[in-house]
């Protein structure tokens, strides 16, 4: 079975872009992540701080710029052509 979210996750990780990642309480923080697992990620900030934040207080994580090679249309695909009305 496909895990979409260690698929995004690992694809955030390998480009080394800045995310933002949304907090329940509105926090947002940015930075490179650095590493995860079933509960947390691990965010390097642009000083150079790394954070553990835990993946139950996160709300949204959000690429600041698309990721290569449209990973995740390809990802999508079948449900895409199969459901969505943008598709056509």
């Amino acid at each position: 079975m496909l895990n979409l979210q260690d698929a995004f996750l690992s694809q955030l990780k390998k480009e080394g872009q800045v995310v933002a990642v949304f907090l329940a309480k509105g926090v947002q923080l940015k930075g490179i992540i650095r590493g995860y697992d079933n509960f947390t990620i691990f965010l390097e900030d642009q000083d150079g701080r790394m954070q553990m934040v835990y993946k139950h207080s996160i709300t949204t994580v959000s690429p600041t710029r698309d990721t290569s090679d449209g990973f995740l249309r390809d990802a999508f695909k079948d449900s895409i052509e199969k459901k969505s009305p943008l598709a056509r």
